[in-house]
Parts: structure tokens; sequence; C-alpha cells
């Protein structure tokens, strides 16, 4: 039995084959190297090996690989994206939302959440440490929604998530055919097809993640270092150095990234190549920064500037895990067994340097680094897998121990394929921070609101309430997280414009006593709605009971009490 994943690639006659000098068939069968569809012909033939490959099908399977595979791949990863687009609303973490939407969303309304804008702080203004690139993308975005009647929040995020959708598509094709580039057209079908499925991937395209967005921008750049069967050439350097550091204006944090290829041209003693590629790198950064922070600051490189003396200065501010935290993430994003097969691949060999060295970069400096958060690892999560899986699958299909044991392999396989379907119809399907979102909306509905009071006496750490999906930038959000306290007191501090006539009560822990306490500080409550989390939200608390499974009560406020003092004994 021959495994077809054994072909290893080469090219001929200008189109992109299998490196090594392979033939992949017999004469006069319809073959697909490229992912375009090309027939093979006598006059091109060459005296090559031949090494068992079936003909390809219209849509292939595991070990065939369809006549297109390039369009089968962009359907097959189009369709869970476009279920993430329109089912899976919300959004995956802090930065996610507030960094990006919220303060696009206030700019296009005009206001200024963040306060981030020199204008909105006073007498000494100064920059924040955030790129104004990608969020700047979003308020212009917003800004031509809202005059074709496309200004609800809900539909502006649904045209965000469907953009985001079609760009993360460019993952997917662009890691197919590095893997065709460094194997052949079976490895690079099956790298395919688990970019497009990956349980975790269509949900994460579909976030304003920084740390997703940049990706394809990374794996253009790869692609076109390793485009050429041998070393890349003037011209493909410098492109590759300009999307590399176009993915740097997106996050900054890439910058590790983009060192590595440098530095592999400079270990391959190729001085001409290595400062073109520099001067890519530097090029759009130059111009994006330095025009955005010239118009904002006065000066070039604020916000990068900041951003690096921020995060010096708070290294352990926020987390502290030990270095090898990445590593063990990355043994269990790709479902074990099969990540440890990944990650063997990876590491058994350094080859292609121009890939392989940025990506070892990233994660080690990422893993000196003690602020370590789980998303900050995502700009090479597609790649490192790539080369990992190319790597374990050549170095298998040699393996004389894994052709005596190929059902161990088939287990493997299967057990890693029922997790991921499981998972992924979880997670591409279901909402994230539902009844934050939920309860915004609801009060997006009444025009009377003044302010809100989120009620978390339980946790003692009120959850921030995204304001975009509210459209009531001005009210005022009071955060009551201790019940010893007066809160009669707080809330008689307020002017009457903006006291709080609403109320949110996260979480339903001894609800009726914080209702209690709540009305008699601030009078008569009516309850307006009752959000509850949605399935993932709900799976998470249940893995971690940390994250809490946020059911939030809406209230108004029906006789407001204007002077009234609560007494915390009661």
């Amino acid at each position: 039995m021959v495994d077809h994943a054994g072909v290893v690639a080469t090219r001929f006659n200008g189109l992109h084959q299998p490196l090594g000098g392979v033939q992949l068939g017999v004469p006069g069968q319809d073959y697909d190297v490229h992912g375009e569809g090309w027939k093979w012909s006598k006059n091109r033939r060459r005296s090559v090996h031949l090494r068992a490959v079936r003909p390809i099908s219209s849509f292939g399977t595991w070990n065939v690989p369809p006549a297109r595979p390039l369009l089968v791949l962009t359907v097959v990863a189009l369709v869970p994206r476009l279920l993430a687009a329109l089912f899976s609303q919300g959004y995956f973490a802090h930065d996610d939302h507030f960094l990006v939407i919220e303060a696009a969303g206030s700019w296009a309304d005009g206001f200024d959440y963040n306060h981030w804008l020199p204008w909105n702080q006073g007498d000494t203004p100064r920059p924040s440490g955030h790129s104004f690139f990608y969020v700047g993308l979003h308020y212009l975005l917003f800004v031509g929604l809202k005059p074709i009647g496309l200004g609800d929040p809900k539909t502006m995020m649904v045209v965000v998530r469907l953009l985001h959708a079609v760009w993360s598509l460019l993952v997917v094709r662009l890691g197919y055919r590095i893997a065709l580039r460094l194997s052949n057209p079976v490895i690079a079908w099956r790298t395919g097809l688990f970019l497009a499925l990956f349980y975790f991937m269509p949900f994460l395209a579909v976030r304003n993640l920084v740390e997703v967005a940049c990706i394809p921008l990374l794996m253009a750049g790869c692609w076109q270092l390793v485009r050429e069967p041998s070393a890349p050439g003037a011209r493909r350097v410098l492109v590759a150095g300009v999307l590399i550091g176009l993915a740097i204006n997106i996050r900054f944090q890439t910058l590790f990234f983009a060192a590595g290829p440098g530095l592999a041209l400079l270990f391959q003693r190729r001085w001409g190549p290595a400062v073109l590629y520099a001067i890519g790198v530097a090029l759009p950064v130059v111009v994006v920064q330095s025009a955005i922070d010239l118009f904002l600051w006065g000066r070039p490189f604020a916000e990068l500037t900041e951003y690096v003396l921020y995060n010096m200065a708070n290294t352990t501010t926020y987390f502290d895990q030990p270095w090898y935290n990445y590593l063990l993430l990355l043994l269990g994003v790709f479902i074990p067994p099969l990540s440890v097969a990944v990650f063997f691949g990876f590491f058994r060999r350094t080859s292609p340097l121009l890939l392989w060295l940025p990506v070892l970069l990233f994660l080690a400096i990422h893993s000196y680094f003690p602020n370590k958060q789980e998303r900050f690892l995502f700009p090479i999560v597609p790649l490192f897998f790539v080369l990992g899986y190319v790597s374990w699958e050549q170095w298998r299909a040699a393996s004389t121990w894994w052709a005596r044991h190929a059902g161990l392999w088939r287990g493997v396989l299967l057990f890693a394929a029922v997790i991921n379907t499981l998972a992924l119809l979880l997670i591409t399907t279901s909402s994230s921070k539902r009844s934050r979102v939920e309860a915004m909306s609801t009060l997006r509905a009444h025009s009377d609101v003044r302010g809100i009071l989120v009620e978390d006496t339980p946790v003692g750490t009120a959850p921030m309430p995204p304001l975009f999906y509210s459209g009531h930038w001005s009210m005022a959000v009071e955060p009551w997280t201790d019940a010893t306290k007066d809160l009669g007191e707080r809330l008689a501090a307020f002017p009457d414009s903006t006291r709080p006539n609403y109320v949110l009560f996260v979480g339903e822990e001894d609800l009726p006593a914080r209702a209690l306490r709540t009305t008699q500080a601030i009078g008569p409550l009516q309850v307006v709605d009752r959000v509850r989390p949605g399935a993932l939200d709900r799976l998470v608390h249940w893995l971690n009971p940390v994250n809490r499974n946020e059911t939030i009560l809406v209230a108004r406020v029906t006789r407001p009490r204007t002077s009234a003092r609560s007494d915390p004994a009661k």
C-alpha cells in the first residue's frame, strides 16, 4: 500500500510542481498542482520516477485531491465562516470589542469612548499606544454604512463579520499554496482541509482581534518568500517585506515575526535581498504610522513608542505565566495526539528557514515575556501548523514503523475529526458575551436612558457594558460591586441629567436581597428584560466556573428617589 503523502515537490516548465523530480501520475490524466488544474502531456514529460498518486476527482477525498483544490477548499472554508458571521454574534475578549468596535463606533457617532484622540484629553494629551490603522478602517466602514440605512449596530456587525470571513479565506488558500510548495498535492490538500475546518478557525476569523486580522498578510508575505522553487528574488523579498510590514500596522507585536526572514537572509549571506526585505517592511510602517501620528500628535511613531513603553512598564501587570505556557497551548489547540505530531514536525527540521525562523522567533520572544495571553500567539498558529504538519507527514511517509502501524494514525485522525466536528458545530453557531450584548441592545429601544447601574456585588468586579449596541454614548455607567457601601449616597452625587435610571443585575446569585438594597437606594424597579448567556458562554462556565454564567436582568427605575440613602445594614 502506497502512502500518497510521500510525494515531494518540483517545478516543470513554469508550472508549479512537487519539488524533487516526481511524476504525479500518468500522461493524459488530469491532476491539479497549483489549484487551477492542468493536464500532463507527453511533450512536458521528463525522466522522473513514478510514485502512485490516484487520479483526482471533482470533490476529492482525504487521500485524493479534487480537480480544483483551491476552489473546493475556498468553498469548504467559506461555509462555516458564513455561519459564524451570521450566527456567532458578540465578541471574544475585551480587546476585540472595546479597543476596536467601541472606539470606531463612538467616532462614527461623534464621540470618543476611549478618549484616544488628543483633542479630547485636556491640556496634556498622551498617545494610548494603539495603532489607529485597523480601528480606523472600521471607523470608515461605519461612516459609510450609516447613510445607506445600515446604521443598526447588529447589522453593522454582520457586515464586519462577513468582511472578516472573506478576508480569512486567504489563510486557507495561502496555507495550501505554501504546503504545496513544500510537499505535494495530497499533503497540501489535507493541510488546506485542516485550515478550513479547524474548530477554532471560523469563530476567530470573524472576530475583531488584531492578532487574527493580521494573519492573511503574514501568510501572503511568507508565500512570496517560498513561491519560487529556488531562493526568492529581489522582487519577491521586497513584496514579502511590504506585506509583513502591513501586518505590523495591524498588530505591532508582529515586528518580532518580521525580523525572522531578515535574519534568515543574513544567515544565508544574501545581503542584497536582506536589505530589500528590510526596506519593504519599513515602507508601510513608516508611511502609515507616520502619516496617522503626524496628523494626531505632530510627531511620527507616537503610538508605537507609547506601545513599547507601556509594555515594558507592565510586563507582569495582567498575567505572569511560565515560559512554557505557549508550548502547552500549541499542544492543546490542535487536538492531541494530532497536536503532538504537528509539534514534533515543526521542531524536527528548520527548513524552509525563511518561514521557520520567524515562527520560532515570535514564539521564543513571547514565551520569554512574562505577560502571556492566548490570543498573543494567534498570528503564528496557522503557519506553525502548516510547517509542522507538512514536516510530520513527510517524515511519517518515510517511516517503516508508521507503514506497519497505519491503523494507529487513522485512529488519531478519526479521534481528532470527531472532537473537531463537535467543537466546530458548537462554537461556529454560538454567540459570545451574548447577555452583555443583548442587554445593551435592549437599552437601545429606550430613549429615556440617562445612566445605568451595573450591579455585580456577588463577584465584586462588574463587566464593562458594550455601549456600541446601546447607542447611548453619553449615558453614565456606574459599576456597583460592594454591598457594604451606601449606594444611595453614591447616586445622590450624580446630577439629575445623568443619574442612573436603569439597573443591570449581573448574575442571579442572591438576587432578591440585591434587588431590595437597590430599590431602597434608587426607587421602585420594573423588569424590562432578562437575558440569558449563549450556549458557548454556558459551556465555558461549566468547564471553568471562574468564567461566570452571566444572566443579566435589566430593570427600569419607575419612580426615582433623588435624595434617598441606603442603609448598608439592611
